[in-house]
C-alpha cells in the first residue's frame, strides 16, 4: 500500500476534536495496549472476572515488547490508530485472510479488532477506523469480512448490527484464564 495508502486522515467528531488518523507505529506501544487493557475493562466489566483485567496489566510489559513484531502494515495485515492532542483514542487490526476455521473456505477478510476509549464513543471514530479497514480490504482483493464479537457484549453488537452486519450461524468459545465465553460473528459484504 505504498502509493495509494490512507495516511494521516484528519476527522472532525461531532463535539468538534480534531481526530487523526494514521498507521501504528512502533513508537505507539505503550499508548495501544494501554488503550485496549482500557477498553477491555470497560466493555468487559459485566462479562470477565477481575483476573482477567489483571492478568492483562500483568503481561503489559510483555505486550510492549512484542508490539513491533505483531502489529504492522502490509497487503496481509492492517492497523491503525486514531489519535487526540497526541493521546491514542481509537485502534484497529485486522487480516485479509480469517484465522477462523469456519470463514478459510469462503476466504474472509476478519476485522480482528476495534478499541474505542469510552470518553470518545459515539463520535463517529469506530465508523471511520471501520471504513478504512473495508477500503483497504477491498483494494487487497476482499470482498467479504467478518467480526467476532463476544456474544455478551450487546453495545458492541448494536453497532455491529447497525453497520449492516449479519450474525452468521457459527459461534466458538473465547477462553480466557481457562473459561470458555461464547463468541458470535458478523458477516459483511464489501
Amino acid at each position: 500500500m505504498k502509493g495509494d495508502e490512507i495516511m494521516g486522515i484528519k476527522i472532525q467528531t461531532t463535539s468538534n476534536d480534531l481526530i487523526l488518523i494514521r498507521k501504528v507505529r512502533n513508537d505507539d506501544a505503550k499508548q495501544y495496549i494501554e488503550l485496549i487493557n482500557f477498553v477491555w475493562r470497560d466493555a468487559y466489566k459485566n462479562i470477565f472476572p477481575e483476573d482477567v483485567f489483571i492478568d492483562r496489566e500483568r503481561e503489559k510489559e510483555n505486550r510492549i515488547k512484542d508490539f513491533s513484531e505483531k502489529f504492522y502494515n502490509d497487503n496481509k495485515r492492517l492497523c491503525y490508530v486514531a489519535e487526540c492532542n497526541g493521546v491514542i483514542v481509537g485502534a484497529i487490526n485486522g487480516t485479509i485472510k480469517s484465522t477462523y476455521e469456519h470463514f478459510l473456505e469462503d476466504d474472509f477478510a476478519d476485522l480482528v479488532a476495534l478499541y474505542i476509549n469510552p470518553n470518545y464513543q459515539g463520535k463517529g471514530i469506530g465508523t471511520k477506523l471501520k471504513d478504512i479497514f473495508e477500503e483497504w480490504a477491498r483494494k487487497n482483493g476482499a470482498k467479504k469480512y467478518i467480526i467476532g464479537v463476544l456474544k455478551d457484549n450487546n453495545n458492541a453488537r448494536r453497532i455491529y448490527e447497525s453497520w449492516g452486519g449479519k450474525l452468521d450461524n457459527w459461534e466458538q468459545k473465547f477462553y480466557k484464564l481457562g473459561v470458555g465465553y461464547d463468541e458470535v460473528f458478523y458477516r459483511y459484504n464489501l
